[in-house]
């Protein structure tokens, strides 16, 4: 499993940050300090299935750093549904910065630098 994680290093830190956007999510939402536009993006993509889909896609990436599974093309569902994931709401925060009038804000970027990571990773490592 260390052998694993030495070589996947990568995979787990975007687990990580993939759990640590549901975390977001959870936390702006029950303490109130999180207001999207009323009928916008964002206030579609705090809803409980959409934390729950971050949440199952952190534990597919989690598995494959930890075990590295070569069957059923894993590996190609993983990093399609990390894309997807970090796609939506790259977008999502994207839509909500320019519905309030900003350039761009912190999630905004930070979701682009894992989603341009995540493609970087699959390009350079395959």
């Amino acid at each position: 499993m260390l052998n694993n994680l030495r070589h996947n290093w990568l995979w787990l830190l975007t687990a990580v940050e993939t759990y640590g956007l549901g975390v977001y999510f959870i936390l702006t939402n029950s303490t109130g300090n999180f207001t999207p536009p009323p009928n916008s993006v964002l206030d579609m993509l705090d809803d409980p299935p959409f934390i729950f889909l971050l949440g199952v896609v952190g534990t597919i990436t989690l598995v494959y750093s930890l075990w590295n599974i070569q069957h059923f093309h894993y590996k190609t569902i993983m990093t399609a549904s990390l894309t997807f994931v970090w796609l939506l709401f790259l977008c999502g925060f994207v839509i909500h910065d320019q519905l309030r009038g900003n350039l761009l804000s912190i999630p905004s970027m930070y979701s682009f630098f894992v989603l341009f990571r995540i493609v970087l990773t699959v390009i350079l490592k395959g």
